[in-house]
């Protein structure tokens, strides 16, 4: 089965994709000349930052992002015939993914 003949499933995986190259941009924009640590996550019961990282992390989080969707497409293909609503979740949760990894990505600027 090819991805792009399914309509909603297609639909999908474009929404995440545009999602995660959005916040791949935002990254790049916002974080573009930065050379310092960045706060990646922060401790608010004992209000210090916890874990300090570079741009680099900050990319890597999209990389993770960006091979969960493309591991959920490949199993997406890959159960379409044999269960279809498996499909679907997969599709959606992809969708989540790039979500949550586009919110991730706000709060690390916004903290920083």
């Amino acid at each position: 089965m090819e991805l792009y003949r399914n309509k909603i499933l297609f639909s999908t995986y474009l929404l995440s994709l545009f999602l995660l190259v959005v916040a791949f941009s935002m990254v790049y924009v916002q974080l573009g000349e930065v050379q310092h640590l960045l706060i990646i996550h922060f401790d608010s019961y004992n209000e210090v930052p916890d874990f300090l990282g570079s741009k680099d992390n900050v990319y890597g989080i999209l990389l993770i992002g960006l091979v969960l969707n493309v591991l959920n497409a490949f199993l997406t293909i890959t159960f379409y015939y044999r269960e279809r609503f498996l499909s679907y979740l997969l599709a959606f949760s992809s969708v989540l993914i790039s979500v949550l990894i586009l919110l991730t990505i706000n709060v690390i600027i916004a903290v920083n």
